[in-house]
């Protein structure tokens, strides 16, 4: 008959089972972040329970003394050696390090080797006092990689915020079981080597539910804490921006790798540096400015800077995290464009006045007087345009919103547009509730710009439609023309006019900026004429 003690063993022989069966699935799997040194946990763990419930269960077979302390040990070394390959999966599986090279596994593993010399030395010197205390520093180390293991797995899965602290508690208590459940039973009087042994290795069984619920509930290996930790390592790697973190005196904690290369400086000599030292400026100096320059391997450069500040859980602030983006280019180009745009219109005004002022000076009735008037006419209107364009869309600001109803917009830009010079016939059908808070200026060059080819392009007739909805108003104009060329709705999509298809003027152009300027969504049909619409979110709403 089997006793209770025996079927401690049976039990921990099918844990064992189970757990190295755990290990095999593992195994199959492609390469994961801390596959490898899972495997190894769980095979070594189980191989313990299984070896311990067999030499219990079959002592006569292997002629080994069951109530001996050797045997009674040998689910705890296991238990002892299988937490250096747990501690290595935790800092892969968490980001922590991707890596563990061959010196840091020495490290790690060195005290291991006081285990090894107990377990060689403890029969023929059992009772050597430095023996048992590099033993006992020996355990105390094991169960401090628990330990550390498990805080790398909760603090890794509750930054990361797309896994459940389950995930990290199930995992832990893979290791931790075992470990409890021979702290519990040393405590017991009057128990037996065989039982001791049994309980032990039966506790195994705690770790499978464990795993278990880690792997079907959660899915240990789908989805795993590491993409949060490397995904941030890889925004402050990969960014293009300098990353700078300094403390409440403005010395330097830590630069992204971009920051040493761009300043030329080294991480080394950085630290502890201020920041005025290094980069000319402080943060009260950059938190104020619109940009700065600074002086890099490249030479002077413009850069843009954002500051988060850093601070505790009681709201003291410890220092700042400073992300400065290189604008050089960006700020030649917008005063480039500032200039010629300036210098442009005002020269296109004047020259296109002197043109059309020499034309009607000239008596000749000739239709090419008056193709000269029309041209110098048409250049000095695109100078006006381009005015009004550049002047809405710098006005993109909050300041800039005000309640708008569509209805009489879309009247007053009827009565400006020549409607009534027009061959067409134009219907109009926006509601009265159709209202919303925007940038007017905006909305009334979007429009104008949607009705003006419209009508210019329609064969009789133009209708102007609106439709309120929660968060927009959606306006369309329709026309029954021949429909804009694809080739210039293109360009649009692309942002750019090709060498040899050039748009006959800027407003299509004022169309779709004025639209990017009052946050909304310009869309176009031309299968039956042309269907101009226009989603104008209600800022109010968004507010």
């Amino acid at each position: 008959m089997v006793g209770l003690p025996e079927g401690f063993l049976v039990v921990g022989i099918l844990a064992g089972g189970m757990l190295c069966w755990f290990g095999y699935r593992a195994y199959r799997l492609s390469d994961r972040l801390g596959r490898p040194p899972f495997v190894a946990f769980v095979v070594v763990l189980g191989t313990g329970c299984v070896s311990t419930g067999l030499l219990g269960v079959l002592p006569p077979t292997v002629g080994l003394d069951i109530q001996g302390q050797i045997w009674r040990q040998i689910p705890v070394w296991f238990w002892i050696f299988a937490t250096f390959p747990w501690f290595v999966f935790a800092v892969q599986y968490t980001g922590t390090r991707t890596r563990i090279d061959r010196r840091t596994g020495l490290l790690l593993g060195l005290p291991y080797t006081f285990i090894f010399l107990q377990i060689a030395l403890s029969p023929v010197d059992s009772g050597n006092t430095l023996l048992s205390a590099l033993g006992s520093i020996a355990f105390i180390y094991t169960v401090s990689l628990v330990a550390g293991g498990t805080y790398l797995l909760f603090q890794a899965v509750r930054s990361a915020g797309h896994l459940s602290l389950g995930q990290a508690g199930s995992v832990s208590a893979a290791a931790i079981a075992p470990l409890a459940v021979w702290n519990a039973m040393s405590t017991a009087t009057g128990m037996t080597g065989t039982t001791r042994a049994g309980i032990f290795a039966a506790g195994a069984g705690l770790s499978v539910l464990a795993l278990g619920t880690a792997v079907r509930r959660y899915g240990l290996f789908e989805s795993t804490p590491s993409i949060d930790t490397l995904g941030k390592r890889a925004l402050l790697g990969e960014t293009e921006d300098l990353m700078i973190v300094v403390d409440d005196e403005d010395r330097i904690i830590r630069l992204n790798e971009r920051a040493v290369d761009t300043l030329g400086v080294q991480q080394s000599e950085a630290l502890g540096r201020t920041l005025p030292n290094v980069l000319d400026h402080g943060t009260g100096e950059l938190r104020t400015a619109d940009t700065v320059t600074i002086q890099t391997t490249r030479g002077a450069r413009q850069y843009d800077v954002q500051e988060s500040t850093v601070t505790d859980h009681y709201g003291n602030e410890l220092g700042a995290t400073l992300s400065l983006r290189d604008v050089t280019e960006r700020e030649l180009r917008e005063e480039r464009l500032a200039v010629m745009n300036r210098v442009l219109r005002h020269n296109l005004r004047n020259q296109a006045d002197v043109v059309r002022g020499n034309a009607e000076s000239l008596e000749a009735d000739d239709d090419r007087v008056d193709t000269i008037i029309g041209a110098a006419d048409t250049i000095a209107a695109l100078g006006r345009q381009a005015r009004r364009i550049d002047r809405y869309v710098s006005d993109s600001t909050d300041e800039s919103l005000e309640e708008v109803k569509v209805r009489a917009t879309v009247d007053r830009i009827l009565e400006t547009v020549g409607v009534e010079d027009a061959e067409v016939s134009v219907s109009v059908v926006v509601p009265a509730s159709a209202q919303l808070v925007t940038n007017e200026r905006a909305l009334v060059r979007s429009l104008e710009s949607a009705l003006e080819n419209a009508i210019a392009y329609a064969d009789s007739t133009v209708s102007i439609s609106a439709e309120k909805r929660p968060e927009a108003v959606v306006v369309r104009v329709a026309d029954d023309g021949p429909g804009i060329p694809e080739w210039e709705l293109d360009s649009l999509d692309t942002a750019t006019e090709t060498a040899l298809e050039h748009s006959t003027g800027l407003g299509l152009w004022q169309l779709k900026w004025g639209v990017t300027t009052l946050n909304g969504e310009l869309s176009f049909d031309t299968e039956d004429g042309t269907t101009v619409e226009i989603v104008v979110p209600d800022r109010e709403v968004r507010r």
